[in-house]
Protein backbone atom coordinates (compact mmCIF):
# COMPACT_ATOMS: atom_id res chain seq x y z
CA UNK A 1 0.00 0.00 0.00
CA UNK A 2 2.82 2.39 0.89
CA UNK A 3 4.57 1.63 -2.41
CA UNK A 4 1.35 2.40 -4.28
CA UNK A 5 1.04 5.77 -2.53
CA UNK A 6 4.67 6.59 -3.34
CA UNK A 7 4.15 5.79 -7.03
CA UNK A 8 0.91 7.79 -7.12
CA UNK A 9 2.00 10.60 -4.82
CA UNK A 10 0.56 13.32 -7.02
CA UNK A 11 -2.83 11.62 -7.12
CA UNK A 12 -2.75 11.02 -3.37
CA UNK A 13 -1.88 14.67 -2.78
CA UNK A 14 -4.80 15.84 -4.88
CA UNK A 15 -7.20 13.46 -3.12
CA UNK A 16 -5.98 14.72 0.24
CA UNK A 17 -6.46 18.29 -0.80
CA UNK A 18 -9.93 17.45 -2.06
CA UNK A 19 -10.83 15.90 1.32
CA UNK A 20 -9.55 18.96 3.15
CA UNK A 21 -11.52 21.28 0.88
CA UNK A 22 -14.62 19.21 1.26
CA UNK A 23 -14.25 19.28 5.05
CA UNK A 24 -13.84 23.02 5.03
CA UNK A 25 -16.91 23.44 2.84
CA UNK A 26 -18.88 21.26 5.23
CA UNK A 27 -17.76 23.33 8.16
CA UNK A 28 -18.66 26.50 6.29
CA UNK A 29 -22.17 25.26 5.63
CA UNK A 30 -22.54 24.10 9.24
CA UNK A 31 -21.55 27.44 10.72
CA UNK A 32 -23.41 29.54 8.09
CA UNK A 33 -20.49 31.50 6.75
CA UNK A 34 -18.78 31.93 10.08
CA UNK A 35 -15.07 31.88 9.25
CA UNK A 36 -12.60 31.14 11.95
CA UNK A 37 -8.93 31.92 11.94
CA UNK A 38 -8.17 28.24 11.59
CA UNK A 39 -10.42 27.96 8.51
CA UNK A 40 -8.79 30.92 6.84
CA UNK A 41 -5.36 29.50 7.56
CA UNK A 42 -6.37 26.11 6.19
CA UNK A 43 -7.83 27.69 3.07
CA UNK A 44 -4.64 29.65 2.45
CA UNK A 45 -2.61 26.52 2.99
CA UNK A 46 -4.81 24.51 0.64
CA UNK A 47 -4.68 27.20 -2.06
CA UNK A 48 -0.92 27.33 -1.89
CA UNK A 49 -0.69 23.56 -1.96
CA UNK A 50 -2.96 23.39 -5.01
CA UNK A 51 -0.88 25.95 -6.84
CA UNK A 52 2.33 24.14 -5.96
CA UNK A 53 0.84 20.80 -7.00
CA UNK A 54 -0.21 22.29 -10.34
CA UNK A 55 3.29 23.52 -11.17
CA UNK A 56 4.59 20.14 -12.49
CA UNK A 57 1.54 19.81 -14.73
CA UNK A 58 2.03 23.26 -16.22
CA UNK A 59 5.77 22.68 -16.54
CA UNK A 60 5.28 19.34 -18.31
CA UNK A 61 2.62 20.85 -20.58
CA UNK A 62 4.89 23.77 -21.53
CA UNK A 63 7.81 21.40 -22.01
CA UNK A 64 5.77 19.22 -24.37
CA UNK A 65 4.68 22.26 -26.37
CA UNK A 66 8.31 23.41 -26.66
CA UNK A 67 9.33 19.94 -27.78
CA UNK A 68 6.60 19.92 -30.44
CA UNK A 69 7.70 23.35 -31.66
CA UNK A 70 11.36 22.28 -31.82
CA UNK A 71 10.49 19.09 -33.68
CA UNK A 72 8.35 20.97 -36.18
CA UNK A 73 11.11 23.56 -36.64
CA UNK A 74 13.68 20.79 -37.17
CA UNK A 75 11.53 19.06 -39.78
CA UNK A 76 10.85 22.38 -41.50
CA UNK A 77 14.58 23.15 -41.47
CA UNK A 78 15.37 19.81 -43.14
CA UNK A 79 12.69 20.43 -45.79
CA UNK A 80 14.03 23.94 -46.47
CA UNK A 81 17.59 22.62 -46.80
CA UNK A 82 16.44 20.03 -49.31
CA UNK A 83 14.59 22.70 -51.30
CA UNK A 84 17.66 24.94 -51.18
CA UNK A 85 19.89 22.11 -52.45
CA UNK A 86 17.43 21.41 -55.25
CA UNK A 87 17.25 25.09 -56.20
CA UNK A 88 21.06 25.38 -56.09
CA UNK A 89 21.45 22.34 -58.36
CA UNK A 90 18.82 23.66 -60.77
CA UNK A 91 20.49 27.08 -60.82
CA UNK A 92 23.87 25.49 -61.60
CA UNK A 93 22.31 23.44 -64.40
CA UNK A 94 20.60 26.53 -65.82
CA UNK A 95 23.87 28.48 -65.70
CA UNK A 96 25.72 25.64 -67.43
CA UNK A 97 22.99 25.40 -70.08
CA UNK A 98 23.13 29.17 -70.60
CA UNK A 99 26.89 29.08 -71.07
CA UNK A 100 26.65 26.11 -73.44
CA UNK A 101 24.01 27.89 -75.54
CA UNK A 102 26.27 30.97 -75.73
CA UNK A 103 29.22 28.84 -76.89
CA UNK A 104 27.12 27.04 -79.49
CA UNK A 105 25.73 30.34 -80.78
CA UNK A 106 29.29 31.59 -81.30
CA UNK A 107 30.19 28.39 -83.14
CA UNK A 108 27.15 28.64 -85.39
CA UNK A 109 27.86 32.32 -86.01
CA UNK A 110 31.39 31.51 -87.14
CA UNK A 111 30.09 28.86 -89.54
CA UNK A 112 28.07 31.39 -91.58
CA UNK A 113 31.08 32.29 -93.72
CA UNK A 114 31.92 28.69 -94.64
CA UNK A 115 30.85 27.23 -97.94
CA UNK A 116 30.28 23.72 -96.56
CA UNK A 117 27.82 22.78 -93.83
CA UNK A 118 29.02 22.00 -90.31
CA UNK A 119 28.12 19.59 -87.51
CA UNK A 120 28.54 20.54 -83.88
CA UNK A 121 30.41 17.93 -81.86
CA UNK A 122 31.39 17.61 -78.21
CA UNK A 123 34.81 16.58 -77.01
CA UNK A 124 34.31 13.42 -74.94
CA UNK A 125 37.96 12.48 -74.32
CA UNK A 126 41.50 13.82 -74.64
CA UNK A 127 44.63 11.84 -75.40
CA UNK A 128 48.13 13.17 -74.73
CA UNK A 129 51.16 11.39 -76.14
CA UNK A 130 54.79 12.09 -77.00
CA UNK A 131 53.55 13.55 -80.29
CA UNK A 132 51.06 15.98 -78.80
CA UNK A 133 47.35 16.00 -78.07
CA UNK A 134 44.34 14.54 -79.85
CA UNK A 135 40.61 14.66 -79.10
CA UNK A 136 37.75 12.21 -79.29
CA UNK A 137 34.42 13.57 -80.58
CA UNK A 138 30.91 12.20 -80.08
CA UNK A 139 30.17 11.95 -83.84
CA UNK A 140 31.23 9.15 -86.17
CA UNK A 141 30.62 7.54 -89.54
CA UNK A 142 26.91 7.09 -88.89
CA UNK A 143 26.71 10.90 -88.62
CA UNK A 144 28.42 11.38 -91.98
CA UNK A 145 31.91 12.05 -90.61
CA UNK A 146 34.88 10.78 -92.62
CA UNK A 147 38.64 11.06 -92.46
CA UNK A 148 40.44 14.38 -93.14
CA UNK A 149 37.40 16.57 -92.48
CA UNK A 150 38.53 19.93 -91.04
CA UNK A 151 37.66 20.65 -87.41
CA UNK A 152 37.14 24.26 -86.34
CA UNK A 153 36.41 26.52 -83.41
CA UNK A 154 34.95 30.02 -83.75
CA UNK A 155 38.45 31.38 -83.11
CA UNK A 156 40.13 29.36 -85.83
CA UNK A 157 41.38 25.98 -87.02
CA UNK A 158 41.60 23.07 -84.55
CA UNK A 159 42.80 20.18 -86.73
CA UNK A 160 41.44 17.39 -88.88
CA UNK A 161 39.67 14.07 -88.45
CA UNK A 162 42.32 11.35 -88.39
CA UNK A 163 40.28 8.26 -87.46
CA UNK A 164 36.59 7.49 -87.69
CA UNK A 165 34.51 4.98 -85.76
CA UNK A 166 30.81 4.27 -85.86
CA UNK A 167 29.89 6.61 -83.00
CA UNK A 168 33.09 8.58 -82.37
CA UNK A 169 35.95 10.14 -84.30
CA UNK A 170 39.48 11.24 -83.45
CA UNK A 171 40.87 14.71 -84.15
CA UNK A 172 44.54 15.23 -84.92
CA UNK A 173 45.07 18.70 -83.43
CA UNK A 174 47.37 21.40 -84.80
CA UNK A 175 49.49 21.03 -81.66
CA UNK A 176 50.36 17.46 -82.59
CA UNK A 177 53.80 17.07 -84.17
CA UNK A 178 52.29 14.77 -86.82
CA UNK A 179 50.09 17.64 -88.03
CA UNK A 180 51.08 20.41 -90.45
CA UNK A 181 49.11 23.16 -92.22
CA UNK A 182 50.09 25.22 -95.24
CA UNK A 183 49.62 28.86 -94.25
CA UNK A 184 49.86 32.38 -95.68
CA UNK A 185 50.85 35.50 -93.77
CA UNK A 186 47.66 37.47 -94.35
CA UNK A 187 49.33 40.88 -94.68
CA UNK A 188 52.67 40.00 -96.33
CA UNK A 189 51.23 37.07 -98.37
CA UNK A 190 54.35 34.95 -97.72
CA UNK A 191 53.64 31.20 -97.58
CA UNK A 192 54.98 28.49 -95.29
CA UNK A 193 54.01 25.51 -93.14
CA UNK A 194 52.74 25.79 -89.57
CA UNK A 195 53.92 22.79 -87.53
CA UNK A 196 55.19 21.66 -84.12
CA UNK A 197 58.94 21.17 -83.65
CA UNK A 198 60.51 18.20 -81.89
CA UNK A 199 60.88 20.44 -78.82
CA UNK A 200 57.11 21.04 -78.80
CA UNK A 201 57.30 24.64 -80.04
CA UNK A 202 54.96 26.05 -82.67
CA UNK A 203 56.89 27.32 -85.69
CA UNK A 204 56.48 28.30 -89.32
CA UNK A 205 58.77 26.45 -91.68
CA UNK A 206 59.89 27.33 -95.22
CA UNK A 207 58.46 30.85 -95.10
CA UNK A 208 60.78 33.32 -96.86
CA UNK A 209 61.53 36.58 -95.12
CA UNK A 210 59.35 39.46 -96.22
CA UNK A 211 60.05 43.07 -95.34
CA UNK A 212 56.48 43.70 -94.22
CA UNK A 213 56.24 40.58 -92.05
CA UNK A 214 56.40 41.18 -88.29
CA UNK A 215 55.25 39.68 -84.95
CA UNK A 216 51.48 39.80 -84.53
CA UNK A 217 50.73 39.01 -88.18
CA UNK A 218 47.89 36.57 -88.73
CA UNK A 219 48.54 33.25 -90.46
CA UNK A 220 45.63 31.73 -92.38
CA UNK A 221 45.24 28.42 -94.16
CA UNK A 222 46.39 28.59 -97.78
CA UNK A 223 44.02 25.93 -99.13
CA UNK A 224 46.93 23.86 -100.50
CA UNK A 225 46.75 20.14 -99.89
CA UNK A 226 43.01 19.87 -100.38
CA UNK A 227 42.14 19.30 -96.71
CA UNK A 228 41.68 22.75 -95.13
CA UNK A 229 39.67 25.46 -96.91
CA UNK A 230 41.51 28.67 -97.65
CA UNK A 231 41.29 31.58 -95.26
CA UNK A 232 40.83 29.83 -91.90
CA UNK A 233 42.69 31.56 -89.02
CA UNK A 234 45.54 29.35 -87.79
CA UNK A 235 48.09 31.29 -85.69
CA UNK A 236 49.82 34.57 -84.94
CA UNK A 237 53.52 35.18 -85.50
CA UNK A 238 55.21 35.77 -82.14
CA UNK A 239 58.91 36.04 -83.02
CA UNK A 240 61.17 36.31 -86.10
CA UNK A 241 64.87 35.54 -85.65
CA UNK A 242 67.89 34.33 -87.67
CA UNK A 243 67.02 36.51 -90.67
CA UNK A 244 70.37 35.94 -92.42
CA UNK A 245 69.35 32.70 -94.11
CA UNK A 246 66.83 32.01 -96.85
CA UNK A 247 64.18 30.94 -94.34
CA UNK A 248 64.17 32.84 -91.05
CA UNK A 249 63.24 31.16 -87.78
CA UNK A 250 59.63 32.09 -87.15
CA UNK A 251 57.73 31.19 -83.97
CA UNK A 252 53.97 31.32 -83.89
CA UNK A 253 51.13 30.66 -81.46
CA UNK A 254 47.90 28.90 -82.40
CA UNK A 255 44.85 31.12 -82.17
CA UNK A 256 42.67 28.45 -80.55
CA UNK A 257 43.08 27.87 -76.81
CA UNK A 258 43.12 24.08 -76.84
CA UNK A 259 42.98 23.78 -73.05
CA UNK A 260 39.44 25.23 -72.91
CA UNK A 261 37.82 23.43 -75.84
CA UNK A 262 34.49 21.74 -75.12
CA UNK A 263 32.62 21.87 -78.43
CA UNK A 264 33.92 22.11 -82.00
CA UNK A 265 32.61 22.21 -85.56
CA UNK A 266 33.26 19.50 -88.11
CA UNK A 267 33.27 20.98 -91.60
CA UNK A 268 31.33 18.45 -93.67
CA UNK A 269 33.45 18.55 -96.82
CA UNK A 270 33.10 15.83 -99.43
CA UNK A 271 35.88 13.25 -99.76
CA UNK A 272 38.26 14.18 -102.57
CA UNK A 273 39.42 11.56 -105.00
CA UNK A 274 42.96 11.20 -106.32
CA UNK A 275 43.29 13.76 -109.15
CA UNK A 276 46.10 11.72 -110.79
CA UNK A 277 43.89 8.73 -111.52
Amino acid sequence: MFQFLVERRSLALLIGLFVVCFSLMTLSVRFRGQSTLMERALLSLVGSAVRVADIPRKWSTDLWKQYQLLRDAHEENIALKQKLQTLTANHAQMQELKLEIARLEKLLGASQNLEASVRLARIVARNKSIYGESFLLDLGSRDGVHKNMPVMHQAGLVGRISRVGNNVSQVLALLDSRSAVNVIAQRARAQGVFAISSEGESEVRYMPLHEEMKPGDLLISSGLGGIFPKGLPVAHITEITDVRGLFPKIKAKAIVDFSNLEEVMIVMTKPKGNPWK
